[in-house]
């Protein structure tokens, strides 16, 4: 997961906020997946279905990266990502759900 993360440049394109619409959204740090949950499915289609596994992950950022911190340091959520995969495990949709108003996150309209 987090080299898809590093796939994107910390950035995402072309992204909606309710009625807002951002150009460009940018992490100041490559946030942390840590996944919150996942989900397995087939859909109805042909004879036996469209097979896929959902992946849902919670961005989270260290606000203390680059000062001293120990492990158990509290981390900032900075939204969610939530991948669907098809059997051959290629990203077949993806849904980010972004806090534009983190002070992790450039927001360009």
């Amino acid at each position: 997961m987090i080299h898809y993360l590093q796939a994107c440049n910390a950035q995402v394109g072309g992204y909606w906020d309710e009625d807002e619409f951002y150009e460009t959204i940018t992490f100041t740090q490559l946030p942390q997946p840590e996944l919150t949950s996942s989900s397995l499915g087939i859909s109805p289609g042909d004879k036996e279905g469209v097979r896929w596994l959902q992946l849902k992950f919670a961005l989270m950022v260290n606000p203390t990266i680059g000062f001293e911190h120990s492990e158990g340091d509290a981390k900032t959520t900075l939204g969610e990502l939530i991948l669907i995969l098809d059997e051959n495990l290629e990203v077949i949709d993806e849904n980010w759900l972004i806090d534009v108003t983190s002070p992790y996150v450039l927001a360009t309209q």
